[in-house]
């Protein structure tokens, strides 16, 4: 609330409630409504009594980032869009309650990217890696759009990860790869979603060049692999360079290389029979 007052946005239509229960103080419209934008750093890494939580949820897990996400599901409207940072945990975790319910946003949603960021981004609040995913309910009587997933890998977002000065991290706009995601998610929305900027998974990059900053995953790929959707699981890897030795030359160097430890142990035989 205090946030608010501080932007000068005095007539927000704030409610306190506990959104996870139907105890919480949301009244019956409060249940059914449905949102055209949702933003959203919710909190995570708690887990809430079974009891308590509201059963309209499309998740049977008591834990708070499982809920929070499985919320933002129910509320989306047909055509609305989400944007929420989400510990990285929640994309690869391999129990039941994680692949179900990343099995329904993939299925039932179109997942438009998946933004990971760097460890320490929150410092000093939070140190837990993280990611965003940005996905839309498709418009009422619509199909899902989308069957590729776009894979974003952020390094530097403009603060040293390391340094902590007056309660903040110092800033670095030397390095900074946010700029460069905005302009690859235009052309991104430019392509309608349907053919994400960056090369696919499983591309071999040619030996020497960069590591990419963005790749995608066709739905196939990421159903096979459990509905993972850690982006380093399918980051494409940049090829070595094949040595242009003569391998004659290396194998000679090999054996001279191995005739002299065996010169060299046999001298120390003989020393060593010498002295007993």
């Amino acid at each position: 609330m205090m946030n608010l007052v501080l932007h000068d946005i005095r007539h927000a239509r704030l409610k306190r409630a506990n959104s996870l229960s139907e105890l919480g103080g949301l009244t019956e419209d409060d249940l059914n409504r449905r949102y055209k934008v949702i933003l959203s750093n919710p909190p995570f890494a708690g887990q809430l009594p079974k009891d308590s939580i509201r059963n309209d949820l499309p998740t049977n897990s008591k834990k708070s980032e499982l809920l929070f996400l499985g919320l933002m599901m129910k509320h989306l409207a047909p055509g609305g869009r989400c944007a929420v940072v989400v510990p990285e945990g929640l994309l690869f975790g391999s129990n039941n309650a994680h692949i179900e319910l990343r099995k329904k946003l993939v299925e039932d949603f179109d997942l438009l990217a998946v933004v990971s960021l760097p460890a320490g981004v929150f410092r000093p609040y939070a140190g837990v890696k993280t990611a965003v995913l940005v996905f839309r309910r498709p418009a009422e009587g619509k199909k899902r759009a989308v069957n590729k997933i776009w894979f974003y890998e952020v390094k530097n977002d403009g603060n040293d990860p390391d340094k902590i000065q007056g309660g903040g991290r110092p800033e670095t706009p030397e390095l900074n790869d946010i700029p460069a995601l905005v302009a690859a998610w235009k052309e991104h929305k430019q392509g309608s979603f349907k053919n994400p900027p960056g090369v696919e998974t499983g591309t071999v990059i040619e030996p020497g060049a960069s590591q990419p900053r963005c790749w995608w995953a066709s739905l196939k790929t990421v159903a096979a692999n459990d509905y993972n959707l850690a982006a380093s699981r399918y980051k494409p890897r940049v090829g070595e360079e094949v040595p242009d030795e003569d391998p004659k030359e290396l194998i000679r160097e090999v054996l001279a290389i191995e005739a002299h430890l065996q010169t060299g142990l046999e001298g120390l035989l003989r020393d060593v029979e010498g002295i007993e």
